[in-house]
C-alpha cells in the first residue's frame, strides 16, 4: 500500500509560515552555514505537525517557505537524526504514567513522593531549557552580527564625518581666503568709482568749456566773415569809382601812371 501524498492543513501552512518569517529574521542568510536555521526549521515542522520527515520532504518545505535556504541533503538528514534523538531522549507523559502506577506503593512514602515529583520538575525544565536556550543563542547570534553591523556602520560615518569635517574646514578657510579677496576688491572697486566719478565731472566742465569755447569761435567766425563781406562790397564799389575817376581823368588829358595803367589793375 503505497504512502499518502504529504501535505499541511492550512492552519499549519499559517503557522509554518509565521514560524518561517521568524526564523528568517533571527538567522540571516549565510550560504556557508545553513545548520542554525536548518535546526531552528525542523524543530518548527516537529512542533507544527508532530512528525519528523524525510530530506525530501524538507526540501521541498524549504522551497515554499524559505526559498533562499538551500542546505544539502546531507545536513537535512544530520539535523534529523539530532533532533530524533533529543525527541526520543525526552521522557513523554505516557511513559512517566505507566512508570509510575506500575508501582503504586512506592508513593506510600512521602519522601519517595517528593523524590518522583521532583524528578519530573527537574526533567521538564531541562526541556524548557534546552529550547529556551537554542532560542536565546539563535537571538544572541542575531543581536551580535546585527551589532558587529552597527559597529561598521559606526566607523565608516566617523571615516566620513571626519572627512567631511577636514572639507568643510578647507571649505571654510577658501571662504575667508575669498572674503578678504573680495573686502580688496571691493575697496579697489570704490576707488576706481571715485576716481571716475571725479574724471566725469571734470569731463562735464572740459565739454562744457569746449562747447562755450566753440560758440564763442563760431560767433566770431560769424563776424569777421560779416566784415569781410562788408570789406569786400567796400572794395568792389571803390574799384568801381576809381575806375570812373581814371577815365574821366584820361579823357581830360591826364597821363596814365604805370602802377594805375590797365594792365596792372585786378
Amino acid at each position: 500500500m503505497s504512502r499518502p501524498a504529504f501535505s499541511l492543513t492550512d492552519a499549519q501552512a499559517r503557522a509554518l509560515s509565521a514560524r518561517t518569517a521568524e526564523l528568517q529574521a533571527l538567522f540571516p542568510l549565510n550560504p556557508r552555514n545553513h545548520r542554525p536555521f536548518v535546526r531552528a526549521f525542523l524543530r518548527a515542522v516537529q512542533e507544527i505537525t508532530g512528525k519528523l520527515y524525510s530530506p525530501s520532504i524538507y526540501h521541498r518545505l524549504l522551497s515554499a517557505y524559505a526559498q533562499g535556504r538551500r542546505p544539502s541533503t546531507s545536513t537535512l538528514a544530520a539535523e534529523k537524526e539530532a533532533l530524533a534523538n533529543e525527541i526520543s531522549s525526552m521522557p513523554t507523559t505516557a511513559s512517566i504514567s505507566d512508570k509510575y502506577s506500575a508501582a503504586p506503593r512506592q508513593f506510600e512514602n512521602s519522601g519517595a513522593l517528593r523524590a518522583v515529583v521532583a524528578e519530573v520538575v527537574e526533567s521538564a525544565l531541562l526541556r524548557v531549557a534546552r529550547g529556551t536556550a537554542q532560542g536565546d543563542l539563535a537571538q544572541i547570534n542575531f543581536y551580535a552580527s546585527r551589532l558587529r553591523e552597527a559597529e561598521v556602520q559606526v566607523r565608516d560615518l566617523r571615516v566620513s564625518c571626519a572627512r567631511l569635517t577636514a572639507e568643510l574646514e578647507v571649505a571654510h578657510q577658501a571662504i575667508q581666503m575669498q572674503t578678504e579677496e573680495a573686502e580688496d576688491s571691493a575697496q579697489v572697486l570704490s576707488q576706481h568709482l571715485a576716481t571716475v566719478a571725479k574724471l566725469t565731472v571734470e569731463l562735464a566742465d572740459i565739454r562744457t568749456f569746449a562747447l562755450q569755447s566753440i560758440d564763442d569761435a563760431r560767433g566770431e567766425a560769424r563776424s569777421w566773415k560779416e566784415r569781410c563781406s562788408t570789406i569786400e562790397a567796400q572794395r568792389q564799389k571803390d574799384l568801381l569809382l576809381l575806375e570812373t575817376f581814371r577815365q574821366q581823368a584820361y579823357r581830360h588829358g591826364a597821363s596814365i601812371p604805370p602802377a594805375l595803367s590797365k594792365d596792372k589793375l585786378p
